[in-house]
């Protein structure tokens, strides 16, 4: 009895909380109207109810009913700016996208340079310990035999003082081919110089170039594809194509 007593209260109460729209803007009668100022004495929900719609009379006072059939029309840059603004957060969000994966990358770098120290260390150690054993327990290479030639200044520029100076030449025959060593001053600063192998039918194969370093001392390694039992002289000639230094060998 007491819950049927309850439930019809509590639909009362929702019948009556209903009306509390109509109630503040004067639209009710009686015997609603008396119904619902009872009720408002005694409950405190529906009066603060009342009192948050009180100040909308106001606003609803002031609505001109003769617009209320108009419909507005959207800004005529609405679309435009509805794609601007899609385009935008999308191309953000692809630079936050490239920015991460920038990142990521980044950190994937680091662990790799990280990991590839860590075995550049262990092969060093190894190695290290490997050339302290093979050096107890190896025997030294031979040296690679230098053949002595005597490689003769040419013209009257590049003699005397200030001119081209040997200290000591050679040719080392190698499987793949020869090569020519020297040790000399004198070459002009910054000109090219150019070494060259003749063979017996007086053809010449190049066997590389090198810059004058002046008054400096200057060691040269040159190479060259022909073999050392096919070569018959060594000639080096400057920019202008002059032999400067030559040997019969």
């Amino acid at each position: 009895m007491n819950d049927a007593h309850e439930h019809g209260q509590q639909e009362q109460h929702e019948r009556l909380r209903e009306l509390l729209g109509a109630h503040v803007l004067g639209h009710l009668v009686a015997p609603e109207a008396d119904a619902v100022r009872a009720h408002l004495d005694g409950c405190a929900g529906c009066r603060a109810e009342v009192a948050e719609l009180e100040p909308l009379v106001a606003r609803l006072d002031a609505v001109d009913p003769t617009h209320l059939d108009e419909r507005p029309s959207p800004a005529g840059d609405l679309g435009a700016r509805i794609h601007s603004g899609v385009a935008a957060e999308r191309a953000a969000r692809e630079a936050r996208a490239r920015e991460d994966e920038r990142a990521a990358a980044r950190h994937r770098s680091r662990r790799r340079t990280t990991l590839l120290a860590a075995a550049a260390a262990v092969v060093v150690v190894a190695l290290a310990s490997g050339i302290a054993l093979g050096r107890a327990s190896a025997p030294q290479p031979p040296a690679v035999p230098l053949e002595a030639i005597s490689l003769e200044v040419d013209g009257p520029g590049q003699q005397g003082e200030g001119g081209i100076e040997l200290e000591s030449a050679g040719l080392v025959a190698h499987t793949w081919g020869t090569e020519l060593r020297f040790v000399g001053t004198g070459f002009e600063e910054g000109v090219v110089y150019r070494a060259a192998f003749r063979d017996s039918g007086g053809r010449l194969t190049p066997a590389g170039e090198f810059l004058g370093t002046g008054a400096a001392e200057m060691s040269c390694q040159l190479q060259s594809a022909l073999l050392r039992p096919e070569v018959v002289a060594v000639v080096v000639t400057d920019a202008e194509g002059e032999t400067v230094l030559s040997s019969e060998v």
